[in-house]
């Protein structure tokens, strides 16, 4: 007996058109967490047959789409690499899409652009990315904002006429109030709410934090951490510590941490707990601050993976910046931890913290069963915590087993 897809009830129909034609279900994750993820949507059912055409148009065009459209051709790379963001269309399917709830035009002043524009198609659901990408991108390039117009031209792709209603209104302009200093901007088209608008200007206007305020804030909440610690509440200083990385411009997605707005933090701090010092260096402290108490708070939970995961990820960049070596291996010994040595001598700041990471990660190794590993970040955490009783100990216990002999001039 054969079966005819038309014969199933409406319902189910609506169902199936949704699962391969709708932007929550099209959605497809990055094999690289540095990637951003894609859209597929199986289009060839549009081609089967007028019945199963006008149906299934219907739930393609309740997706949000936004088309954003440059001078620039290298936005479109830079949006898709630094931001992350997926992008459906770009180059001539884009340049031809209509079917947008919002177009967003950029560009700057004298700017010729007539014959040369480039434009990509983005869902409602990565907007917010996008608008937090170019948030970042003007903190981390000083005036970058004040050379640059913005357009916003809201319509319903179906009626051109209708109104969109308010929550749509708020969902598609509100994100761009992380948007601001422009040269100019300006919103147009399907009767744009007073009241929507207004909102997002007062976000534009509002200002950002200072590198100071940004480093009190997440000071603060390091020690709020620290403090759910005490209490054994150690989801809570998790979410304390996340959002402390996220105070100073640092996001963490999963076992990825991207590091955002450092050009932001390139000046002397001028008031407040860090009244003098140079603001990237308080930062960086921090930064390896929260990574200590990142791993202490899964050795807490017990979750060693994912305490090694953390500790290694900072060793390895901290013997990175130092050697240049991209290697993750750290089972080896002698001379390979020479730079160690030669890091203390420097007076790499925050060696205490450093070796609090060393110290923490040897521990998560250790009961992993890694133990090559964990002799040599022990004996890398008593150069930076000579007197640390705990430290010393677990070092010697490697003294007739993996123990270095390194030689430093």
């Amino acid at each position: 007996m054969s079966f005819r897809f038309l014969d199933l009830p409406p319902e189910i129909r609506d169902q199936i058109y949704h699962d391969i034609l709708s932007c929550d279900t099209a959605r497809c994750p990055p094999d690289d967490d540095d990637k951003p993820g894609s859209y597929k949507f199986d289009l060839e059912i549009l081609r089967a047959n007028r019945q199963i055409h006008r149906e299934s148009r219907k739930a393609f065009e309740d997706n949000i789409f936004i088309k954003i459209t440059t001078p620039w051709h290298e936005s479109i790379d830079h949006i898709s690499s630094e931001g992350r963001v997926p992008i459906i269309a770009t180059g001539p399917p884009a340049e031809d899409f209509r079917s947008f709830h919002l177009w967003a035009w950029i560009d700057a002043p004298g700017v010729p652009h007539r014959d040369n524009v480039y434009s990509m198609v983005i869902c409602l659901h990565d907007l917010p990315a996008f608008t937090r990408m170019w948030r970042f991108s003007n903190l981390n390039h000083e005036g970058l904002n004040p050379h640059l117009r913005l357009k916003l031209i809201l319509q319903d792709p179906h009626v051109p006429e209708r109104k969109l209603p308010k929550s749509l209104q708020n969902l598609l302009l509100r994100p761009f109030g992380d948007v601001k200093d422009l040269h100019s901007f300006q919103v147009e088209g399907a009767r744009v709410l007073p009241s929507v608008e207004e909102a997002l200007k007062r976000d534009q206007a509002a200002s950002e934090p200072t590198p100071e305020e940004c480093l009190e804030t997440a000071t603060a909440l390091k020690d709020a951490g620290n403090k759910c610690i005490l209490v054994e509440d150690y989801q809570a200083a998790l979410r304390h510590y996340t959002d402390a990385f996220a105070a100073i411009h640092i996001t963490i997605s999963g076992r990825k941490r991207y590091i955002h707005a450092d050009g932001y933090y390139g000046r002397d701090l001028l008031s407040g707990t860090y009244q003098g010092q140079r603001s990237d260096y308080v930062r960086l402290i921090l930064r390896v601050k929260l990574v200590a108490n990142f791993i202490h708070t899964y050795i807490k939970l017990q979750d060693w993976d994912e305490a090694r995961f953390w500790g290694r990820r900072s060793v390895i960049t901290f013997r990175s910046s130092m050697t240049g070596e991209t290697s993750d291996d750290l089972g080896g010994g002698g001379d390979s931890w020479a730079w160690v040595i030669e890091a203390s001598r420097m007076g790499f700041p925050a060696q205490v913290e450093m070796g609090k990471i060393f110290h923490r990660t040897a521990t998560a190794s250790k009961e992993l069963g890694y133990d090559k590993e964990a002799a040599n970040l022990a004996q890398a955490a008593e150069i930076y915590l000579p007197e640390d009783q705990r430290v010393k100990a677990m070092a010697a216990s490697y003294v007739n087993g993996y123990r270095w002999r390194v030689n430093v001039r």
